[in-house]
């Protein structure tokens, strides 16, 4: 485990605040920082970057770099300051969304642009960093299901010569949301991720290793191939998207389920030493400092190595490092015991085929809250390791995923997706004898007795692996080669339920929004550390 932190340069040159800042970051185990020195087309001071990375490391720190990129819709740096300036530059130009409206803040990907990250790297490479990471919002849409990306006339122009179409605005809007054409779509997706895989390759110079934030479940639709950037820069560094940044949404129990599926989703394509968490506050004080290690704590269960927190240009206050230093001998324990060892996940949750087919971003969280050790998996991925397949809510079952089917030894179907792929079914059915029509539709924000029905239903199988067998809001995630699981509470009160490994049956009691390591022989080992509701 590494703890990270990024953070704007500025708090680093102020003399009369700086050296406490620094000396609560180090009890609170930070080891690295991250500097911003790019915002939306701006070069930060060069001598201010070097000053504040000197100061760093006169400290024991690290230091790496961290730039926006191409820009960040609206004002989500720091709302605080209504004077940021998140203008892009005068040669660059908006993106313009599908309506011919013009996306301000966001610049839209061209040649101009691609060039001035690529000096940009080169500037502070010169100035000492050797990493950089490009965080939000390196992407060509925003937080849905929908294919985004800049339909202004200069880019549909460049699509149609590379693609050879002739489409307008108008004609891929109506082709591409209505789904008319999955060729086009692709085509149109491909064109957006070279984009944006051009702004890592720009940044890929000799003596830094650049990095990309991905969006919570983001993927091609968003212009983020995966696949295609680790194929042209083997060493880029992830960060893992993550969502619900504010007490609000993460005190939910299905919102955390959530934010761990899409940790989970990510790691299908990335190798763990390469991928940071996005363990996020914002807006500024709007998520507990409770919550906060508990986010640490799930990027750990889920196999991440950097724990990087963030909290836009606003640093966090002393009571957030206070809490992270409490916390910070159980977050080490916890690491420890479950370091350099697999987490595998027996159960699949059908995640769609590509993003390119425009399905729904976020799954169901009802096998993550029925306790099951579950991730998500699309069809394009390998599927090696899975015996149960869930295959819930309104996805399309293709060719690919036809292909999958006979890989598992149980395939769950609930009704969207039987009502979803009504005609498909009825063809494989005969020759399917792993199929099992589940008689309820598993609901997006999950409640008691969904999860008691799921619980209920996989328990009517032969299966070997861990799980909770009674109640509800507890994940689970398998170390099966130490022969171990982890637990941990999604609740803000003590929660309870029955665990069952191989053929024994364990109760577990779990703290409020505690985590917990159980053997096969039911020894408990509780991590729990203070919160304040």
């Amino acid at each position: 485990m590494k703890l990270q932190y990024s953070m704007a340069h500025e708090p680093l040159l102020d003399t009369a605040t700086r050296d406490a800042l620094v000396a609560n970051m180090k009890r609170a185990g930070i080891q690295k920082i991250w500097i911003a020195g790019f915002f939306s087309g701006k070069m930060v001071d060069i001598e201010e970057l070097k000053e504040a990375k000197a100061f760093v490391e006169h400290n024991g720190l690290e230091v790496g770099a961290v730039t926006i990129p191409i820009g960040h819709p609206g004002n989500a740096l720091n709302p605080d300051d209504p004077d940021l300036d998140l203008e892009i530059p005068k040669h660059w130009h908006y993106r313009v969304d599908n309506e011919g409206e013009t996306v301000y803040f966001c610049g839209a990907i061209d040649t101009c642009l691609i060039e001035d990250n690529g000096k940009v790297a080169q500037i502070l490479h010169n100035a000492g960093f050797k990493e950089v990471f490009l965080d939000d919002d390196l992407r060509v849409g925003n937080f849905n299901e929908f294919i985004e990306g800049c339909y202004c006339d200069a880019c549909v122009t460049e699509f149609n010569g590379i693609y050879h179409h002739s489409e307008t605005r108008e004609t891929l809007m109506v082709q591409i949301t209505r789904k008319l054409n999955l060729q086009l779509m692709k085509d149109w997706v491909s064109f957006q991720c070279d984009k944006i895989t051009a702004v890592m390759k720009a940044t890929d110079i000799e003596g830094v290793q650049p990095g990309i934030m991905v969006m919570h479940f983001g993927d091609e639709r968003h212009g983020i191939d995966i696949p295609a950037i680790r194929e042209q820069i083997p060493n880029a560094l992830f960060r893992v998207g993550e969502l619900q940044f504010k007490d609000a949404s993460f005190t939910k129990p299905s919102a955390k389920a959530e934010e761990m599926l899409g940790i989970t989703y990510h790691l299908n394509f990335m190798d763990k030493e390469l991928a940071y968490s996005e363990s996020t506050i914002f807006p500024p004080r709007s998520l507990k400092e409770h919550n906060l290690v508990y986010k640490a704590k799930m990027a750990i269960t889920a196999g991440l190595e950097n724990v990087l927190f963030m909290s836009g240009t606003w640093v966090l206050d002393d009571s957030y490092w206070q809490a992270i230093a409490a916390a910070l001998p159980v977050l080490q324990e916890l690491d420890k015991a479950t370091a350099n060892t697999e987490r595998f996940y027996p159960v699949h949750l059908a995640y769609g085929t590509h993003g390119s087919h425009a399905e729904p971003i976020v799954p169901t969280s009802l096998p993550i809250l029925a306790g099951l050790p579950v991730k998500p998996v699309r069809a394009d991925q390998n599927s090696e390791g899975g015996d149960l397949l869930l295959f819930f809510g309104d996805y399309e079952l293709g060719a690919e995923w036809q292909k999958k089917l006979p890989l598992y030894k149980q395939v769950i179907f609930d009704q969207k997706a039987i009502f979803k792929n009504k005609d498909i079914l009825q063809q494989l059915e005969p020759s399917a004898i792993n199929f099992i029509n589940w008689d309820h539709q598993a609901a997006s924000k999950p409640v008691a007795e969904d999860i008691a029905l799921l619980q209920s239903l996989v328990e009517q199988g032969n299966w070997s692996f861990p799980r909770f067998v009674e109640g509800s809001n507890i994940g689970l995630v398998w170390l099966k080669e130490s022969r171990k699981v982890i637990l941990y509470n999604l609740l803000e009160t003590v929660n309870q339920g029955i665990v069952k490994i191989a053929d024994s049956l364990y109760p577990v009691r779990l703290k409020a929004l505690s985590f917990a390591i159980m053997d096969s022989a039911g020894t408990f080992v509780e991590y729990d550390t203070e919160i304040t509701l």
